[in-house]
C-alpha cells in the first residue's frame, strides 16, 4: 500500500529552493525519505529512542 503525502505551499516552495541550491546529496536524501514515507510512514529509517523524559 502507498499512502499520499499533502504538502503545503511553504514546503513546496523550501524543496523547490533546496533544489535551486545545486546540492544534490541534500535533494536525494529528501526525496528518498519522502519515497520512503509513502511507504511504510510509521517505521522509517534508523533507530528510534525513547525520549528521556517524556512519561
Amino acid at each position: 500500500m502507498i499512502f499520499e503525502i499533502v504538502f503545503t505551499s511553504e514546503a513546496l516552495e523550501d524543496i523547490e529552493k533546496l533544489q535551486k541550491t545545486g546540492n544534490k546529496i541534500l535533494v536525494k536524501k529528501l526525496f528518498k525519505l519522502i519515497q520512503e514515507l509513502k511507504v511504510h510512514p510509521e517505521t522509517g529509517t534508523g533507530k528510534p529512542e525513547k525520549l528521556k523524559f517524556y512519561k
